[in-house]
């Protein structure tokens, strides 16, 4: 999980720069959590340990040799690691003398040319959201692709289907890797958003522009924007997506600018439906899910998709002829942080609703009992 760390600098020795940064992570809830992310401020691991060369650096768990995965953003430092239930594990943070062995990535996204849609994977799920050459057929939905694989696949579908039939993408049957077999239509798709208006969804195309903020090997993330018509106003959306390695649900952070700063804003995030398929809501932990058939097809299995929106962010639920919907309210000028994605049979990590069922239970509380990290400088 990221953005929930208690962090504090512990400094010991009395050189400018020390050459290790020593950090210390407890779990502090009664059950254990895999693959958790790590997210260090950048300016604290600079200030101890100098200018970050993302090819030097390298951070292992204490007492072993072997690097994890590391990545630097703009922001933060990013690893990742298992941990048991209430347990502590340390980690050390230096600069090598040479360049490290780099570790193959787990996540990717990219602009993918001529469509012009915007895609992005991990080692679990693969999602896009449509721009601008689909504006006349599409809207807004993030759409989703179920993968069989670990390693990224979405640039290998994209330049395959360079020679399909139009409207026939090769990436639509399953070749041993996964398949998009979702269909978005002008429906919110797998979790997107849109403004609840007088009893109804109102969208606002796709993308204008777009931004690659984070590229792996443990978070992909960018931002797009999205330009709206509100009670005359012209309103702007920008909407930064990030999906780490090992998760099945999206962080969506949205923020509308324009005049009349603080007014309140309806939103509403909506699964479209599917044949055959149970709608399961929660208040207490503000969720809505899906589960059932990911297509008429038995042979394509299940799949389950999700919106987890804050503690006490959901308003209300409701659905219109397309979608399943979740409620809530923010302001012009606000950050509004929600969680959305899927999970499929066909790659082995869930087999039934009641596994999606405890994955998001499981990331609910992840979410309540958040990660607690300490960095000491050590000289």
């Amino acid at each position: 999980m990221r953005f929930s760390l208690i962090l504090a600098l512990v400094v010991t020795g009395t050189a400018v720069f020390a050459q290790t940064l020593v950090v210390t992570v407890k779990n502090p809830a009664g059950f254990a959590r895999s693959h958790e992310t790590i997210a260090l401020p950048i300016v604290n691991v600079s200030e101890a340990l100098g200018k970050i060369d993302p090819a030097r650096l390298r951070i292992c768990r204490e007492g072993e040799e072997n690097s994890l995965p590391a990545q630097v953003t703009g922001t933060e430092v990013l690893f990742q690691s298992d941990f048991d239930a209430r347990g502590t594990r340390r980690f050390v943070v230096s600069m090598s003398p040479g360049r490290e062995v780099p570790h193959a990535s787990l996540v990717s996204g990219l602009y993918a040319l001529p469509r012009q849609d915007y895609a992005w994977e991990n080692d679990r799920i693969a999602f896009r959201v449509y721009g601008p050459a689909l504006a006349a057929e599409v809207n807004n939905g993030i759409d989703v692709w179920t993968k069989r694989v670990r390693y990224p696949i979405v640039a290998k579908w994209y330049k395959e289907a360079e020679s399909s039939v139009p409207g026939k993408d090769s990436y639509h049957q399953d070749q041993g890797e996964g398949a998009d077999f979702f269909a978005v239509g002008r429906s919110l798709g797998a979790g997107a958003l849109g403004l609840w208006q007088e009893g109804r969804v109102v969208q606002p195309g796709v993308f204008a522009t777009w931004k690659t903020l984070a590229n792996g090997p443990v978070r992909v993330g960018f931002a797009l924007t999205y330009k709206w018509l509100v009670d005359g106003d012209s309103l702007a959306e920008e909407m930064v997506i990030s999906l780490d390695a090992g998760e099945n649900l999206n962080r969506i952070e949205v923020r509308f600018s324009g005049p009349h700063a603080g007014k309140k804003l309806a939103l509403a995030c909506g699964l479209v439906k599917r044949a055959n398929t149970l709608a399961t809501r929660s208040q207490k932990d503000c969720l809505l899910s899906l589960w059932g058939p990911t297509i008429e097809d038995p042979l394509t299995g299940e799949l389950g998709t999700a919106v987890l929106f804050p503690s006490g962010g959901c308003a209300e639920y409701g659905e219109d002829k397309d979608q399943h919907l979740i409620i809530g309210e923010s302001r012009v000028g606000a950050s509004f942080v929600y969680h959305a994605g899927a999970g499929w049979t066909g790659n082995g990590e869930f087999h039934t609703e009641k596994d999606w069922a405890a994955y998001l239970d499981r990331f609910a509380l992840r979410e309540r009992f958040p990660l607690e990290v300490t960095v000491a400088r050590k000289q």
